[in-house]
């Protein structure tokens, strides 16, 4: 099996039917043999019923299927246990991406010089089409925040819309049952030495018709906080480092304030000045302390989830 393309979804019966035939156009275009894996995270509409339809007429096409929501990560975890391919794609059922970047993933991947291949509109040459501002804003700058996490100025941290080799969700013990798995992979692909390259891509929200039902989208704030929070699980010292400093130059500034007091002949003794000063000083010491300690327990997760693909590997062998 050469390629296997896996799509969560939750209540998609507005556009599933028409969205699959365009994947698996685009599938058939490819050259590749090819399985289509749909994994039904739960949905309270028509969505199993209708894709259950689709898989009685298609004989590449994979249900997954369980009665309660789980979240994207646990569903496409879901997916990835099913696939069969030696490239794993996973994209959005609502198409937003375009069916045209399976080819695009593809290509990039018969290349041979990467392992993993992140759509991102944020690169020279992607953008992104009827977007909400906020949600592009949202989205920009959150990445940029990763950028700072991850080596290689990454552009595209958070999306789901990648291209994989088998062999690198096969390494990794994921664990995620959310959004903040896109987080995990490149987080541990980044520890296991993958090759990780960005492509343009067009994200292109679809105008709603007059009258007609409009899928709203899953972004929640929920969403950020979560993906900050694992941010400083993948460089904590960036986090801990930053805000320590921060902390030691207030009191550095406070310092040097009494100081100039000081030499002006004005008493700063028992001035509550002084001891917010000390007080910021020692503060931020222990913050940078509790942060190196952080990245020596980051170094010694690395080395686990490496320890991990190694045992694996030789289990394989054998």
């Amino acid at each position: 099996m050469n390629v296997s393309v896996v799509i969560p979804t939750y209540n998609e019966e507005l556009a599933i039917a028409e969205n699959v035939k365009k994947v698996i156009a685009a599938l058939e275009s490819s050259g590749k043999t090819w399985e289509l894996i749909l994994v039904n995270d739960g949905s309270k509409d028509q969505t199993l019923s209708i894709i259950q339809a689709l898989a009685a007429k298609e004989r590449r096409l994979c249900v997954v299927s369980y009665p309660v929501n789980r979240g994207r990560g646990y569903a496409l975890r879901r997916g990835f246990a099913a696939a069969q391919g030696d490239y794993i794609i996973a994209t959005e059922s609502d198409l937003n991406w375009g069916s045209e970047i399976i080819g695009a993933f593809i290509r990039k991947l018969d290349e041979g010089d990467a392992d993993l291949v992140i759509a991102s509109p944020h690169m020279p040459g992607g953008r992104m089409e009827n977007v909400p501002f906020l949600r592009w804003l949202l989205s920009y700058l959150g990445n940029k925040v990763f950028a700072l996490a991850f080596p290689g100025r990454m552009t595209m941290s958070t999306g789901m819309t990648r291209a994989y080799r088998r062999e690198v969700l096969e390494s990794m013990d994921l664990e995620a049952d959310d959004k903040e798995l896109h987080i995990e992979i490149l987080s541990k692909a980044f520890d296991l030495g993958y090759r990780i390259v960005e492509i343009p891509a067009t994200l292109r929200w679809k105008l709603a018709k007059p009258g007609a039902p409009v899928r709203k989208s899953s972004f929640k704030m929920g969403s950020i906080i979560k993906h900050l929070v694992v941010s400083v699980d993948v460089q904590p010292y960036l986090f801990f480092g930053g805000l320590g400093f921060l902390f030691i130059l207030v009191g550095a500034l406070l310092g040097l304030y009494l100081l100039w007091l000081s030499l002006s002949g004005v008493g700063v003794a028992g001035r509550p000045a002084l001891f917010a000063s000390v007080l910021f000083i020692v503060v931020g010491i222990q913050i940078l302390i509790f942060g190196f300690l952080a990245s020596q327990n980051r170094e010694l997760k690395r080395q686990f989830i490496r320890t991990q693909k190694l045992i694996k590997e030789t289990t394989k062998q054998k």
